[in-house]
């Protein structure tokens, strides 16, 4: 019951034309084990176990999985023997680590099973009935789920064999449409007894009381443990069939004997090239070990160390090493035309390297550590030099201009501002005047009001003395009233009488007090006002006053104006023209400058000037020492590399040059080679890493690794072919393998020491031919006789494995009885297991939890799962007919030579794969009904 083995081998169906994908997901088996429910075991240490098992297989899992994508695009590409054997192991093993795998599951499982038969004591004998059926149909599922998923695992292993082998006898493949007729025949035939059996269920169900129900439920689950035990001795039947009997015998010992040759040690003869050193070709002047002492493989272990791989691979990659040596580029023995054209084409690329390197040594010299670049080491620096003198020689003539016209500017501007300051006598009259008036009328405003604020100050003073004598007569007043009336009541006291005669005293002195107030309110009041009024007088003539003098003063300015302005006028226009003038001669010189700054020339058709020389420059270093490179973007593709250059100091010299003509305060700047090149230093040290990597390689390093600012100093040193022999040495590269890196890691320089390498050899080649031929054929002997053993020993097992075949069909043979009726033993129980699931849900459905509570209504419920049952069947009837007719139509094709076997084989995935898939709706289903029952079983508790 393996929920793993779904994720050996996950690659995707795999169509006619073998393209295909790795599944990711989560094997299936492990989605159904993380969703199982296990409340209702008290004890979960098995099933607990039964998932950690299942965790580990499935990193091994993951691992197959990925080398079976591998191992079938690889079979695709396979050319040698050696890639074949290797790929077949690798599914071999995959196949066998599946295999391992199912068995550790089985045991976890086993286990599991084991903790529930203990658990499920605990529980009603009416709840055991109803979990025991639905954890069988559950457990069947998953076991029918995980052969499918096993049978999808070997259909991609038969993929990948016949792509490995499409004639091979590893993959029978008239044998394997044979049994798709016969396994789709089956399916068919199973699926119609079913309905048949089912419906005989059902005409009985429909005669049971609910009486009987219990025992009818009985009978199903004994029928079920009946056939269970039956089938049980036919399986040890068949064990003692494929043990004792003579036929079993025979696999055994096929078995056996195909094991031994799996173990036999094959001992590989050592091999070295050269080894009397009679050949004088260079590079192959000393004996090269291709194969040490003690190099040995048994069948199984042939891909490990020194094993039959790594010898095969040694000569084979040995043989391509040394096949320069004896052919020339095209494969074609050397011939004197060959070495003219090597000739050639070393004399072409000697040119191209000797016109780069006067490029990277031109730039080599114009580098300065830590200072200005030495740029009269670069190309065009006499006409760069020479417009930057040209420029400089202008200079101090426009710069003079520039200063005459400021000058001038500013006498014109001090004469306009004397004309303005006298210019504007009218208006500072006329603001005098107003100024004036304005003064005059804020004072008279504060007069008057302060003469107010002194006559509201008074009159407030005396209305205040007023209404106080006026609130203390009120109040004398009425304590006199009060004691009179005392002293009316009671006549006979004297104390009274005293107090009455006082309190009047005290009221008529208020009466007085009051009548002084209001004669002094009387008489000061209208003396207040009038000295209020006579303030107010003074302040408007003192007002008067001063704007009349500001009128005459206003006037007296007017009349003097015109005389005293005129003559500033004349002088400020006379100031004017001359800046006029200073300006036509400063324009003047500043053309003549830009000019030499920058300036298209119509005549020349390019531009002139301090630009025109850089430009010119960058376009000659550009024309002298470009190269074409090629790079790749899906296509190949070719583009023209030229020297790195940056316009950056000349803009921001000619932005600065633009930037002094109209800033007084600044002069225009001087100019020199530094402050205009296209060449600083940072495009000089990538020129130089650019073409030392092109003359002499990216490898090209000092030995050192002594970096200047970046670029290694070796780089700014001509390197020579001992200088490139000692790196190589120091990095150990074998002396054979010399000329290939001249010849791809040291530029142009190195191409011409590859050349010279491929003409020296064919020469060596022409002059001693026999003895180099001769070596040559002796590794490709050695490759042969490798081959040949290895053949002969794939000879030995593979009749050995068809020993092996050939004793399982008699095995299988001598079983096909005891298998018949295993299957229909099975097929029983599946009826029997549909009958115990219609009865189990009817009761669920109907909420029975004991035998003796079942109804009527258990009774219809369960008849109507039995019929839907038996529609799900008639349902399948025609898919499981197109199937056994397409296996016909597949067998009927190959036999007439009209489908091949790599059809086949991508057909057997598919077919596996909808199996599987078929088997994954069943397990769902068997699932959910699991669910349900537990939940039911758990809620009853």
């Amino acid at each position: 019951m393996t929920y793993l083995v779904a994720s050996l081998l996950t690659t995707a169906t795999v169509g006619m034309t073998f393209t295909g994908c790795i599944d990711n997901d989560e094997p299936y088996g492990i989605e159904q084990l993380r969703g199982a429910k296990a409340e209702l075991l008290k004890s979960k240490k098995a099933l607990v176990e039964a998932e950690a098992q299942y965790k580990l297989a499935l990193a091994e899992a993951e691992k197959v999985k990925a080398a079976a994508e591998a191992a079938y695009y690889d079979a695709m590409r396979a050319k040698t023997e050696a890639e074949i054997a290797e790929i077949r192991q690798r599914m071999d093993d995959a196949a066998r680590i599946a295999e391992q795998q199912l068995q550790n599951l089985k045991v976890a499982y086993e286990q599991a099973l084991l903790a529930y038969e203990k658990e499920r004591l605990e529980l009603s004998a009416q709840q055991q009935t109803v979990l025991d059926g639905f954890y069988t149909k559950y457990f069947t599922a998953l076991n029918n789920y995980n052969e499918k998923y096993m049978a999808y695992v070997e259909a991609q292993k038969t993929l990948v064999d016949n792509a490995l082998d499409p004639d091979g006898s590893d993959y029978d493949a008239k044998k394997d449409v044979e049994n798709g007729v016969t396994e789709a025949q089956k399916d068919l035939d199973d699926a119609q007894a079913d309905i048949e059996d089912l419906n005989e269920q059902l005409a009985e169900a429909k005669t049971w009381k609910p009486s009987e129900l219990g025992a009818k439920l009985t009978a199903y689950q004994d029928q079920v443990e009946e056939n269970t035990e039956k089938m049980k001795l036919i399986n040890l039947t068949i064990a003692e069939n494929n043990n004792e009997s003579e036929e079993g015998k025979a696999l055994v010992a096929a078995k056996k004997a195909l094991d031994a040759l799996y173990d036999e040690e094959v001992e590989i003869p050592a091999y070295t090239f050269n080894a009397d050193g009679t050949i004088t070709i260079p590079g192959l002047t000393e004996p090269q070990e291709v194969i040490g002492e003690g190099w040995s493989y048994t069948w199984k272990t042939q891909y490990n160390y020194h094993g039959y791989n790594d010898a095969l691979n040694a000569l084979v990659n040995f043989k391509n090493d040394i096949r320069r040596y004896v052919l020339d580029d095209n494969d074609v023995e050397w011939t004197k035309a060959e070495i003219n054209s090597l000739e050639a084409e070393k004399k072409e690329k000697a040119a191209e390297f000797d016109r780069l390197f006067a490029g990277w040594k031109m730039f080599a010299d114009a580098y300065n550590v830590g200072g200005t670049p030495k740029y009269d080491a670069l190309m065009s620096y006499d006409e760069l030099k020479k417009a930057v003198d040209a420029y400089n020689a202008q200079l101090p003539a426009t710069q003079a201009a520039k200063d005459a016209y400021y000058a001038a500017q500013k006498a014109a501007q001090e004469a306009w501002d004397a004309y303005n300051e006298k210019n504007n006598l009218d208006g500072d009259a006329w603001n005098d005047y107003y100024e004036a008036v304005n003064a005059a009328n804020e004072a008279y405003s504060k007069a008057v009001e302060a003469a107010n604020n002194e006559l509201d100050k008074t009159l407030t003073a005396l209305n205040n003395a007023v209404v106080k004598a006026q609130q203390e007569k009120n109040a004398a007043d009425s304590k006199y009233m009060t004691a009179q009336g005392l002293a009316d009541k009671y006549t006979d006291d004297a104390d009274l009488k005293k107090a009455a005669e006082a309190a009047k005293k005290v009221a008529e002195d208020a009466a007085k007090a009051l009548e002084t107030a209001e004669k002094a309110r009387d008489e000061q009041a209208p003396k207040a006002q009038a000295k209020a009024e006579k303030a107010n007088d003074l302040a408007a003539a003192t007002r008067d006053n001063a704007i009349a003098d500001a009128e005459k003063a206003r006037e007296l300015a007017l009349n003097d104006a015109p005389q005293i302005a005129g003559p500033l006028l004349d002088a400020a226009n006379a100031a004017d023209n001359k800046v006029n003038e200073a300006r036509d001669a400063y324009n003047e010189a500043w053309t003549e400058l830009s000019e030499l700054v920058r300036v298209w020339d119509n005549e020349t058709q390019s531009y002139a000037g301090v630009y025109g020389a850089v430009n010119n420059q960058v376009e000659e270093i550009n024309k002298e020492y470009q190269y074409e490179e090629e790079w790749y973007d899906g296509e190949n593709r070719h583009y023209t590399w030229t020297p790195s250059s940056d316009y950056g100091l000349y803009y921001q010299f000619q932005s600065e040059v633009n930037g002094s003509q109209w800033d007084a305060e600044v002069a225009i700047p001087e100019c020199s080679v530094a402050d205009v090149c296209a060449y600083p230093s940072n495009e000089i040290v990538y020129n130089i890493k650019r073409l030392s990597s092109k003359v002499y390689g990216g490898y090209y390093r000092d030995v050192n690794d002594d970096d200047i600012l970046d670029i290694p100093s070796a780089q700014l040193i001509p390197l020579t072919k001992d200088d490139i022999d000692k790196m190589l040495a120091k990095y150990g590269v074998a002396e054979i393998e010399y000329p290939n890196s001249y010849n791809y890691y040291f530029g142009l320089f190195g191409r011409t020491l590859y050349y010279d390498n491929r003409i020296e050899v064919a020469n060596t080649y022409i002059t001693n031919k026999p003895v180099i031929e001769a070596a040559f054929e002796d590794v490709q002997t050695q490759i042969d006789n490798l081959v040949a053993s290895y053949d002969e020993q794939d000879g030995k097992v593979e009749e050995a494995r068809k020993a092996v075949s050939d004793a399982e069909e008699a095995v299988e043979e001598l079983n096909a009885d005891s298998w018949a009726e295993y299957y229909e033993l099975q097929r029983q129980n599946n009826v029997a297991d549909e009958m115990i699931t219609a009865i189990s849900e009817a009761a669920e459905a109907t909420g029975v939890a004991e035998t003796d509570q079942y109804t009527q209504e258990t009774i219809d419920k369960a008849i109507e799962n039995i019929e839907q049952s038996i529609k799900d069947k008639e349902e399948s009837i025609p898919g499981l007919e197109e199937a056994l007719a397409r296996a016909k139509y597949i067998l009927d094709q190959y036999e007439k030579g009209l489908i091949s076997s790599a059809e086949l084989a991508a057909l057997g995935v598919e077919k596996a794969k909808l199996a599987m898939e078929a088997a994954k709706e069943e397990l769902d289903a068997a699932k959910a009904r699991l669910d349900a029952a537990i939940k039911s079983v758990e809620g009853a508790e």
